[in-house]
């Protein structure tokens, strides 16, 4: 009986053995429809696989999946100086889709991280060459200006570059009360200046007035009329001397 139960034993040990080693061996992989496969056999590209399933054997054959769809790459606080030598923190983010996968495995050992490099680089170009002002003003030029360096970088291989946008440009506590400041007193000078604009607007009109009574004096007459019939409960004395 015990030899029965050891010889047993030992046949589930040599068969869960030789699945584990199958299990190693070959592999079962699904690509989607919004993916692709690149297949390297023996070391060389074989070729590019569609969405199905495959079974290869992991000692001779290697797959990489890759994602085809539009991708978001953020680069969050970058700190980084103006051309005036101010420090500010900016957020961004970069709308990539891949479009030859074989080629990133070829040109790069990791092309998530070759982007994003080459976007710190292409930010920090672009912000070190402009002033803290038309940084606060230009946004979207910049995000224009980010993309086209990346997309004229010939490195930059087997993706596109979709868009750029800066979500967010971070100040010291320093600078938001100075630039608070500052608007406050861009405001107050506009309201002045609206107020001036007024003031002038009804000098000019009454000096006009002046000059066209003091041209048809019959016209002061026929808006004293006018005043005495639009009024109602108000005694008028009139002189006719």
């Amino acid at each position: 009986m015990l030899d029965i139960i050891m010889t047993v034993s030992l046949i589930i040990l040599i068969f869960s053995l030789i699945l584990f080693i199958v299990k190693k061996l070959i592999r079962s992989i699904t690509i989607y429809q919004f993916e692709r496969g690149v297949k390297y056999h023996h070391g060389k590209f074989k070729e590019i696989l569609g969405p199905g399933k495959y079974t290869y054997f992991t000692s001779s054959t290697r797959l990489e999946i890759f994602d085809m769809r539009p991708a978001i790459l953020q680069l969050n606080g970058q700190e980084l100086l103006t051309s005036d030598n101010i420090s500010v923190k900016i957020s961004l983010a970069v709308k990539y889709q891949i479009l030859d996968p074989q080629a990133l495995i070829s040109h790069y050992q990791d092309y998530q991280e070759h982007l994003y490099m080459n976007i710190q680089f292409k930010l920090r170009e672009v912000i070190s060459s402009i002033e803290m002002d038309e940084l606060l003003a230009n946004r979207k030029k910049i995000n224009e200006t980010v993309r086209n360096l990346l997309v004229e970088d010939n490195s930059l291989i087997g993706f596109s570059i979709q868009s750029v946008d800066v979500k967010d440009i971070m100040l010291s506590a320093e600078l938001k009360k100075v630039y608070s400041e500052v608007i406050k007193a861009k405001k107050e000078a506009l309201s002045l200046l609206e107020k001036a604009r007024g003031e002038t607007a009804t000098l000019r009109s009454l000096a006009n007035t002046a000059k066209m009574l003091e041209n048809n004096p019959e016209l002061a007459k026929l808006r004293l009329i006018q005043t005495i019939e639009a009024s109602q409960g108000n005694t008028f004395i009139i002189d006719l001397k």
